[in-house]
């Protein structure tokens, strides 16, 4: 039987919203730490992107992910994977780098040379679909160049930004050199890199410590929600288009302070 993989998306850790706009992405860095002592005392292997991307992984593996590059990937999560010895991937705006709670270069060249994966999440966070194809073009294949260039290594994975572009941003992510594209459609990764956009789990600061272990064990309550909930988005943004979805987006986070998909 083919093995499964759980990967994760985190973003910023905190006690509170940089902007309101991150909704409750952000988690506590002391839940956030509960949740990684968990993953390294549990059974279930973390590894890092490269084992999938090779099919060299067992079935229950865990990835994870850190999108939007903020200044906490430096300050809060790399510290304590390193000590923990957990690998992961932080996925950066090349556009946005040093601006607003984000890490700078320097410390993203810090997290590269300490083994961690950097790769793009966009330009600059535009969403995906839609897009003119030079439009689109710049957003996927110029993140890359940018990165590479500013740490002289290469950049392989891609982090759909709130998951959208689909099959046309995966065709020209993969001819344009990036080895594995990743997006948020919740649920488990099977098969080989490169043929799908990948899987991911979103963890949220309501899921708590018993989130990150359904998400993990893969339980099908939790799988159910939070696929319900992400189709939801999906017919929101088809519905409204992107900048109406954007603004009941907006409207919804000032009422009650939670985010949808990023």
């Amino acid at each position: 039987m083919t093995p499964r993989a759980v990967v994760l998306i985190y973003h910023r850790l905190s006690d509170r919203p940089f902007d309101p706009e991150e909704g409750d992405y952000v988690l506590p860095p002391s839940l956030f730490e509960a949740q990684m002592r968990s993953l390294a005392a549990g059974r279930r292997p973390v590894v890092p992107l490269a084992s999938l991307a090779e099919g060299r992984y067992d079935d229950g593996a865990v990835v994870l992910t850190f999108d939007d590059g903020c200044e906490s990937d430096t300050s809060v999560a790399a510290p304590l994977l390193l000590s923990l010895g957990l690998p992961a991937a932080f996925f950066v705006n090349p556009a946005l780098v040093g601006t607003g709670g984000r890490a700078s270069w320097d410390e993203l060249r810090r997290l590269a040379a300490e083994g961690f994966v950097i790769g793009s999440h966009g330009l600059d966070h535009t969403l995906l679909d839609g897009l003119a194809p030079a439009e689109l073009e710049r957003q996927v294949a110029g993140s890359k160049r940018e990165i590479e260039e500013r740490l002289g290594r290469p950049v392989d994975a891609l982090s759909l930004p709130g998951g959208t572009g689909g099959e046309r941003a995966r065709r020209l992510a993969r001819a344009v050199g990036y080895r594995l594209v990743l997006g948020s459609r919740p649920g488990a990764f099977r098969g080989k890199a490169g043929d799908v956009v990948w899987p991911r789990f979103a963890l949220r600061r309501a899921h708590g410590l018993e989130g990150l272990r359904s998400a993990v064990d893969r339980r099908p309550f939790f799988v159910l929600r939070q696929q319900a909930r992400y189709a939801l988005t999906l017919a929101g943004r088809r519905l409204l288009g992107t900048r109406g979805y954007a603004r009941l987006r907006a409207r919804r986070l000032d009422r009650d302070g939670e985010g949808a998909e990023r």
